[in-house]
């Protein structure tokens, strides 16, 4: 299977990991690349990001989102992964979450069927 794999910036390391197992599993596996990019991020190259996961989205089979506790909130989720969930939604793929959906998303991230690993992603499978 192919998955490309979401989340936010900050959790970058914890992406090479997951990675590494699931292609030891057989799947292939796109993940962002933490490069250090200006505060605020311009405009130019947040679009140019948007584009390159567009069309890495389009080849996939299925998003895995990785969704760990930041800042004190609980499986976080951000805006621009919530997007990503969407248009991997529109666009049919299977939607894999880490962990538990947070709260403010639970109900919407419950009507597509995301399905939650509980953390093992081992249970991968199409």
């Amino acid at each position: 299977m192919k998955i490309v794999i979401v989340g936010n910036m900050s959790f970058s390391e914890r992406f090479e990991e997951a990675k590494k197992f699931l292609g030891e599993k057989g799947h292939k596996v796109i993940a962002p690349q933490k490069e250090p990019l200006p505060e605020p991020i311009p405009i130019s190259l947040k679009r140019k990001a948007m584009d390159v996961f567009n069309e890495d989205l389009k080849k996939s089979d299925a998003i895995l989102v990785m969704n760990y506790t930041k800042d004190g909130k609980e499986n976080y989720i951000g805006t621009n992964s919530l997007m990503e969930i969407g248009m991997a939604f529109i666009l049919n793929k299977k939607i894999f979450l880490l962990n538990p959906p947070p709260e403010y998303a639970k109900h919407e991230l419950e009507a597509i069927e995301a399905d939650v690993l509980d953390g093992d992603l081992s249970r991968i499978s199409l």
